[in-house]
């Protein structure tokens, strides 16, 4: 896959990035993040696409045990394949005994947009947030464009 193809940038941007989140469980932060992609118009029916996330949180739970949960869901409440993130000023029990949680990337996959890039784009993210040094950066920086910028340079550099 050419660099070009892997371009985060239609799916993400800083209307869809909090890394000042005051949300104090999950519940308050998937709905947050829900929020931002509504009001971004990625998503056309709030309550709908919350409880769609739920349902597939209840399947499996979505830590990756590194301080970073990745809820998705792949819906017909979705216009617009997006990535919402949120970084918290605590950490949060995400209810699943697992470590608690810093950072959240919520992927929200449109049923009606076919094709392997978007699901190129996430199985790539999953990659980046297992390396410590990306790890380092996401709970440090306070920029939104430096992370994207930082997220489309890593994954346009793997193969």
């Amino acid at each position: 896959i050419g660099r070009n193809n892997m371009d985060i940038s239609k799916m993400l941007d800083a209307e869809t990035i909090n890394l000042h989140s005051d949300s104090i469980n999950k519940y308050d932060a998937i709905k947050e993040m829900a929020n931002m992609l509504y009001k971004s118009k990625r998503i056309n029916d709030l309550t709908k696409f919350i409880e769609d996330v739920f349902k597939r949180e209840k399947l499996e739970s979505t830590n990756m045990d590194m301080g970073v949960a990745v809820p998705h869901s792949n819906s017909i409440f979705v216009d617009k394949t997006s990535i919402a993130i949120v970084r918290f000023k605590k950490e949060i029990d995400w209810e699943d005994g697992g470590e608690p949680v810093r950072c959240i990337f919520l992927f929200a996959v449109s049923k009606n947009e076919k094709g392997i890039t978007h699901l190129d784009i996430i199985a790539k993210i999953a990659e980046i947030l297992i390396d410590d040094d990306f790890i380092d950066f996401l709970n440090k920086t306070d920029n939104s464009k430096e992370l994207i910028n930082k997220i489309n340079d890593l994954i346009g550099g793997l193969k």
